[in-house]
């Protein structure tokens, strides 16, 4: 949005000098005033020219024209009158935009007092452990070696599989009797058995 200063300025009505601002003000509360006056000026003649009388003809005024020379004394006219609201002008409140200083934060860099540690070289004597002999006569046990017997172990081999090459088998003809059937007459005895009565 702009403000009164900018809008001032983008128009070019300031110029040099200390009264620019207020001959700038002075230039934009005129234009405002005509700029309202003609508004003012313009709802007036709307509102003059606001009510029409519009005749209407009916199906009888027709009827009239054409037969006028029949019936003269057949004479309806009808009016209709439309009233328009036009809209009436009304002050309205303007809002300046004046500017005004903002305070925008912005770094600055500050030199703070910082406490230096100053390291002192102070000589520091170290305790160094000196061995000393004490006399404690403690009985301490020596370890004698002793042979033992070694049992050595008879190792005896078990027979474990072993690869073998075998050769691939081959087809081997075995000769086999050939039996061939022949009919031939067989005698058949029956029986008669005998039944008691």
């Amino acid at each position: 949005m702009f403000g009164e200063y900018d809008l001032v300025h983008s128009l070019g009505l300031v110029r040099g000098g200390g009264g620019g601002e207020r001959s700038a003000q002075l230039y934009l509360v005129t234009f405002i005033a005509l700029s309202v006056l003609v508004a003012v000026v313009a709802g007036a003649a709307i509102e003059s020219g606001e009510e029409k009388t519009v005749e209407k003809r009916g199906l009888a005024g027709q009827l009239q024209d054409r037969s006028d020379h029949h019936h003269e004394h057949h004479e309806h006219v009808k009016y209709v009158t439309i009233t328009k609201k036009v809209p009436v002008p009304y002050p309205v409140e303007v809002e300046k935009h004046v500017p005004v200083p903002v305070k925008i934060p912005y770094p600055v860099h500050v030199e703070k007092k910082v406490p230096f540690v100053i390291e002192k070289k102070v000589p520091v004597y170290v305790e160094k452990k000196v061995p000393v002999h004490v006399d404690r006569p403690v009985p301490v046990e020596v370890k004698v070696p002793i042979e033992v017997p070694v049992v050595h172990k008879e190792y005896v081999e078990v027979p474990k599989p072993y690869p073998v090459h075998v050769e691939k088998p081959y087809p081997v003809y075995v000769k086999k009797p050939v039996y061939i059937e022949k009919p031939v007459p067989v005698s058949v005895h029956i029986k008669k058995v005998k039944k008691h009565h």
